[in-house]
């Protein structure tokens, strides 16, 4: 087995590794959510009618319809639509329900260790890339906000999703030039211009984060 070989199997038990790990915090977030019979605060209510307001809008859509694109933008009017839109997709396919709203959470769980394991490995090593993201399930300050309907995860996810891509093109830019390396760095600058889009999307607070990496 050559080192190229070595190297791949590596990085897809890697993969695997971390995919475990997702699954993990999945299921016992799940297991939480099934035991815990609370009503939702003021907080987690407000967003979840939030959500219900864009799934309503989503039943019936008019696509090309430029007066149904403004009323269903202004359907929010202080918090960005963002998770708002992405809740009401999953509510759409599982439920209207408070527990199933907070599915969405997986994917931005997802998006989080994806990141985190990503920066891990373009900053130091793979396996500080999994240790970052095991990390990541466990620290108590990000598990507790995994468990709730807030916003406070979601832009956590989108944020270091928007370092992740603005890490690779600083180290795309930073190597030689040459001509695939710089169409990896046209695409990853692109990467960076979409997740920086959503992440405002989220919520403007996201800029206060990035704005020095960025500078």
């Amino acid at each position: 087995m050559t080192d190229k070989d070595k190297s791949t199997k590596f990085k897809n038990r890697s993969l695997l590794i971390l995919g475990i790990i997702w699954l993990v915090g999945a299921v016992s977030d799940r297991i939480w959510f099934a035991l815990d019979h609370s009503v939702p605060a003021w907080d987690q209510a407000d967003y979840l009618t939030g959500s219900l307001n864009y799934w309503r809008a989503l039943q019936q859509p008019q696509w090309f319809s430029g007066e149904w694109w403004t009323s269903f933008w202004l359907l929010t009017s202080k918090v960005p639509p963002f998770t708002y839109i992405a809740t009401a997709i999953v509510q759409h396919l599982f439920g209207t329900g408070a527990d199933q709203a907070t599915l969405v959470l997986l994917l931005f769980s997802a998006m989080l260790l994806g990141s985190v394991y990503g920066l891990g490995v373009q900053l130091f090593s793979i396996e500080v890339g999994l240790w970052a993201a095991g990390l990541c399930q466990l620290l108590p300050g990000i598990y507790q906000y995994r468990l709730d309907f807030l916003l406070d995860y979601p832009l956590t996810a989108v944020v270091t999703l928007s370092f992740f891509c603005l890490t690779v093109w600083r180290n795309c830019r930073t190597a030689e030039a040459q001509r695939t390396q710089r169409t990896r760095e046209w695409v990853w600058a692109a990467a960076f211009g979409l997740s920086l889009g959503l992440a405002l999307m989220v919520k403007q607070t996201a800029l206060f984060f990035l704005l020095t990496p960025i500078l």
